[in-house]
């Protein structure tokens, strides 16, 4: 790729002059998803602004969705168009189309006229029969077993010039960023959530070693064999028997007590 792109003239990344820096159009689609950040709330929210934004800045007549596709499972992120999200729902349940080669391959498939194409029948049929003419998927790895995919639908054949592929790869590559940062989110998330469960499981425990110490007047470390032994002949958690134990001490369900802090906050 050369340091400068053709655009068609009048379009956003158009100098005026028909030619456009990479650097400045980089910038501009960096600058309208930094809006979208500061505009929404939410991923969800600003996934669908930027399937919108790049819609609107790849070309006319163009559809965007968004894939994701984790440990095998793909998904529809969002949707500039319910047409192109029907298309791509009937693509995965055929396991075939433009949108998951590109993230097996690891690189751009390209689908210039639709009614041409001999590959993938079903997902071409639903295409055509939504209107749509050509298709493109552009990937993105997001970390080992999950990638995305910016997938574009137009109702042109051949709609896509190099340019516009150019500005694609770009949405591809912020969306890609956004969306490891909200994964990297989730997992804290889910690890914070079993270490809160984990820590609520310890307290109980050791208010049951704390029962059974008074009640044999013995050390922590036998209170808590007795405790074991008892989980293994009932086949039940350690914490389950715990809990049956405090509450048939004091006859009410024992409160768990959150002693867990996110760092984060």
């Amino acid at each position: 790729m050369t340091a400068t792109e053709t655009s068609t003239p009048g379009s956003p990344a158009d100098d005026g002059a028909g030619t456009v820096t990479i650097d400045t159009a980089r910038a501009a689609v960096i600058d309208q998803l930094q809006s979208l950040l500061l505009q929404n709330a939410g991923i969800e929210e600003f996934v669908d602004g930027v399937a919108r934004a790049a819609a609107q800045q790849v070309g006319p007549a163009t559809s965007v969705t968004i894939t994701l596709r984790r440990d095998g499972y793909a998904t529809a992120v969002s949707a500039s168009d319910p047409g192109a999200a029907e298309c791509d729902e009937v693509e995965y349940r055929a396991d075939a189309g433009p949108c998951l080669e590109s993230i097996d391959v690891g690189h751009v498939v390209r689908c210039p006229d639709i009614a041409q194409e001999t590959r993938w029948p079903r997902w071409c049929a639903a295409a055509l029969a939504h209107g749509y003419a050509s298709a493109a998927a552009v990937p993105r790895a997001l970390r080992p077993g999950t990638a995305i995919a910016l997938n574009l639908y137009s109702t042109r054949p051949h709609a896509w010039d190099e340019a516009a592929m150019a500005t694609a790869e770009m949405f591809a590559d912020e969306i890609a960023r956004s969306l490891t940062l909200a994964l990297r989110s989730a997992d804290q998330a889910e690890l914070n959530a079993d270490l809160r469960a984990a820590l609520r499981s310890r307290a109980l425990i050791d208010q049951a070693i704390g029962v059974i110490m008074a009640q044999n007047r013995c050390t922590a470390d036998v209170a808590f064999g007795i405790l074991r032994t008892a989980s293994q002949h009932r086949n039940l958690k350690l914490r389950d028997v715990a809990v049956a134990l405090l509450q048939g001490v004091s006859g009410a369900a024992p409160s768990e007590v959150d002693t867990f802090t996110d760092r984060r906050r």
